[in-house]
């Protein structure tokens, strides 16, 4: 944008504000409750209808619905409001949102309260302007994304139709439009218990889940023509039931979280499993189940009607072309593409996410507020002059 006018000065101290008192408000996954009654308490004294609503597990989302002066296209913009743990090693309380330099350090600021004081600010806006435009544009603040995305797996069973939705996550320079997929697949391996001095008498689930971890180690993926091969990794393994027992193990399963690309499927996932399982001649039992969190890959075209509108935008604010980037993690944005919903990924950064000293550009702030309210100009505003013309 090059430099910042005066009205960008104080677009980016409002940034800053909202920011703060999000990022002094602790949201771990599960625990969202008192930063959504900040955030719906925000919206409320501008004079926007917030609505905290139901989500899956007992949790909630924030959702704000504005309707424009006339009919036209609904878009979708906002994100999640939890966070990881802060870790030990911060060098600041981190929780205190302190400004150094243009940054706000703070846990979650980057991973992403700043992408949501973003569309806060942005939904204000338009707010102030709705008898401009035309159509409907709704915020929400989702929970759970740092875990099992239940509050976006929630919206999406309930929303309506949405032409296009960004997710404030932090890809500034590089918007995503594509992304992996993961599950997390359980092996069960059932054996055949016998006392531990005649092991030839049993069958150990435990060789045989090991025989079953090597296969796995060693399995091949097939390649995207573009992206490369996904990846997959065991995450843990039990077996027994932690007594000392001389006698040869009937159970062990462990967990695999597996990647994928937009080429392949959580189920040709599990049947690639079982096929391994196969090839040993095992005379155990083995049984593949995908387990939540599930996130399917997806990749908008180039020339999505969506896409090719925010890419005008970005162009407009930025001065280039987008460089998009397909995103080797999973987001909200998956259980979004999922669920129909065309939604791609742009929003403030920082640095050090999930990590000691995280902190998010309050320059950046600006900069992406610029082009949601540019993107919202072409799509909305344009509407209602078409529709008086």
């Amino acid at each position: 944008m090059g430099r910042l006018t005066m009205a960008d000065t104080d677009t980016r101290a409002e940034l800053g504000e909202i920011l703060a008192r999000l990022v002094s408000v602790k949201s771990l996954s599960g625990e969202e409750g008192d930063v959504q009654r900040v955030i719906a308490d925000w919206l409320t004294a501008e004079g926007i209808d917030a609505r905290i609503v139901p989500a899956e597990g007992g949790l909630t989302n924030v959702v704000a619905e504005i309707e424009g002066a006339a009919e036209g296209p609904t878009l979708w913009i906002g994100g999640h409001c939890d966070t990881v743990s802060p870790s030990a090693d911060y060098t600041f309380d981190p929780f205190a949102a302190e400004i150094r330099g243009g940054r706000l350090y703070g846990v979650g600021a980057m991973d992403m309260k700043a992408g949501l004081a973003t569309a806060m600010h942005t939904v204000r806006a338009l707010h102030r302007r709705r008898d401009a435009w035309g159509g409907k544009v709704i915020f929400a603040a989702l929970a759970d994304e740092e875990a099992y995305s239940r509050g976006a797996n929630g919206f999406v069973a309930t929303a309506g139709p949405i032409d296009g939705a960004i997710m404030c996550e932090p890809h500034f320079a590089r918007p995503s439009i594509g992304a992996i997929g993961k599950v997390n697949l359980k092996v069960v391996v059932t054996g055949v218990s016998a006392h531990g001095s005649l092991p030839h008498k049993g069958v150990s689930a435990v060789t045989e889940a090991a025989r079953l971890l090597v296969a796995i180690d060693r399995f091949e993926r097939k390649p995207h023509p573009v992206y490369g091969r996904a990846t997959h990794c065991v995450l843990n393994v039990t077996s027994g039931e932690g007594r000392y027992e001389i006698r040869v193990p009937d159970h062990c399963e462990f967990m695999i979280n597996w990647h994928f690309m937009p080429n392949e499927t959580a189920e040709e996932a599990v049947a690639a499993i079982e096929g391994l399982a196969t090839g040993l001649a095992s005379k155990a039992r083995v049984r593949v189940t995908i387990e939540p969190p599930r996130y399917d890959s997806f990749e908008l075209a180039g020339d999505h009607p969506f896409v090719t509108a925010f890419a005008a935008s970005f162009a407009r604010v930025t001065g280039a072309a987008p460089d998009y980037e397909f995103c080797f993690g999973v987001s909200d944005a998956n259980i979004f593409n999922g669920a129909g919903i065309p939604t791609l990924l742009y929003g403030p950064s920082g640095a050090n996410m999930h990590a000691a000293d995280e902190w998010a550009d309050l320059d950046q702030m600006v900069t992406a507020r610029a082009v949601y309210m540019d993107l919202a100009d072409n799509l909305l505003f344009k509407t209602t002059q078409r529709a008086m013309s």
